[in-house]
């Protein structure tokens, strides 16, 4: 027997003794959402290498969104974005399905130029949110030399969050696709999928079969495969489960390895841009989500995004103001010039847990993924119900949110907002998945639990 053996059966008999007959499974290993259980200790993976993705020692670039309707106050706060330090922006316009009652009015060539105005283009990266306006404003983006921009252009996406699926939606993948600044141009996006409650694995699934949709339409439409794998990035829900987020972003590029591998490509990383959860945060006691915000940006970084997005503490409570984006920028500030998270390539290779974490994901978004592809892919699902079925079998009952549903306060402080969030929307119609914060059953209860 191997020393480590050794060590691990003397370790499992002292364990033995103190659970004086309790299950060893039921106390001490912890099941994952989608069904594999995680043992409480693992040994390190010996030969691990890390998964190529970000350049090693390189920090992610810092974005934050550019959501105020008027554009001249969007104009300040970016400006003020890129004084504190990002290094990308991301333009939600009214239409996007992200925007949350707000987004930038962006109805001419002209006020994107008010939008931009005093921005050095070539110095960040633009990433679009605008639904079905994608192309109007990339054309006038195409207008304003330099930089490198992301198109995000998702009609997967729209048909989830909506129920409508954009007519015509190849051939304006394929004009995107013509004309692209040096960025991705349709983005395959988990957001959707993680707002309505999908188990990682499923995520995973949908994210993966969205961009092998629109890897066989840009074939369909001309492209080489070759080109066409270039044209699409990946958009991750980011939350506070720390471990998860960093197998989850892990095993996305594996998976995507094998895709690659199927169409006979040479793997190349692909794009992953990290936003910080909507289904996480709170309406109560919101500067909790701060501590929210703090994980789920620090799991992004160490599982390897290119870029990361925080939704800023009082999001769910409106628009934010210059305080709560300013600490949104800090927070990453600190994690990449103090906490030096970016320093070492894939952290996680090796760490026999988290290795483990990343297989389970693997195995679990394939066999999902291969379900979804036997029923036609994502579209299919979607407009079939299957996916809001599978979604509601498998979901978790909600835990413990602080500040919502635990260790409420007694009295809710004044919350600073430039405007109050809308009223929380009601369901889509059919087929659209139905998106929902977690605390949101908590928020309109009194009191809480001591």
């Amino acid at each position: 027997m191997a020393e480590a053996d050794a060590d691990e059966a003397r370790w499992r008999d002292a364990v033995a003794g103190v659970l004086k007959g309790a299950s060893f499974e039921d106390r001490l290993t912890s099941l994952l959402p989608d069904g594999a259980r995680l043992q409480p200790i693992h040994a390190r993976m010996a030969g691990a290498l890390p998964i190529p993705g970000r350049p090693p020692a390189a920090p992610w670039t810092i974005v934050q969104r550019a959501d105020h309707p008027d554009v001249l106050p969007a104009n300040s706060q970016l400006l003020e974005d890129l004084e504190g330090g990002t290094g990308g922006m991301t333009l939600v316009t009214t239409q996007s399905p992200f925007a949350r009652g707000f987004g930038v009015v962006i109805t001419s060539a002209g006020s994107l130029d008010g939008l931009l105005a005093g921005v050095v283009r070539n110095a960040i990266e633009i990433r679009l949110e605008a639904g079905p306006q994608t192309l109007e404003v990339a054309r006038w983006l195409s207008e304003i030399e330099g930089g490198t921009v992301h198109y995000g252009y998702d009609p997967i996406g729209q048909l989830a969050t909506t129920g409508i699926l954009p007519t015509g939606w190849p051939s304006t993948a394929s004009v995107l696709a013509n004309h692209r600044q040096g960025g991705t141009v349709l983005t395959a996006d988990s957001r959707p999928f993680h707002e309505a409650g999908a188990t990682p694995g499923l995520e995973l699934a949908s994210t993966l079969s969205s961009a092998l949709s629109y890897l066989r339409v840009l074939e369909a439409t001309g492209l080489r495969l070759e080109e066409a794998r270039h044209c699409i990035g990946f958009t991750i829900a980011a939350d506070q489960d720390v471990f998860t987020t960093i197998a989850k972003l892990r095993a996305l590029r594996l998976l995507w390895l094998e895709i690659e591998d199927a169409c006979d490509l040479a793997s190349s990383p692909i794009h992953v841009h990290a936003e910080t959860a909507w289904r996480m945060l709170s309406r109560r006691d919101p500067a909790t989500n701060m501590l929210r915000n703090g994980l789920a940006t620090a799991a992004a970084g160490l599982g390897g995004a290119d870029s990361v997005a925080i939704l800023p503490h009082t999001a769910a409570n409106g628009l934010a103001d210059t305080h709560a984006r300013r600490v949104a920028r800090n927070c990453q500030h600190v994690l990449i010039s103090e906490a030096n998270l970016h320093r070492i390539a894939d952290p996680a290779a090796g760490s026999g847990g988290l290795e483990a974490m990343t297989q389970a994901l693997c195995e679990a978004g394939w066999t999902q993924f291969q379900a979804i592809e036997r029923q036609g892919g994502i579209i299919n699902v979607i407009q079939s119900g299957w996916l809001q079925e599978e979604i509601q079998r498998l979901r978790r009952p909600v835990g413990t949110i602080i500040g919502a549903n635990k260790y409420t306060l007694a009295e809710e402080p004044a919350v600073s907002v430039l405007r109050p969030a809308p009223d929380e929307e009601a369901p889509p119609p059919s087929p659209a998945l139905s998106r929902k914060r977690d605390a949101l059953a908590f928020e309109s209860l009194s009191g809480g639990t001591p």
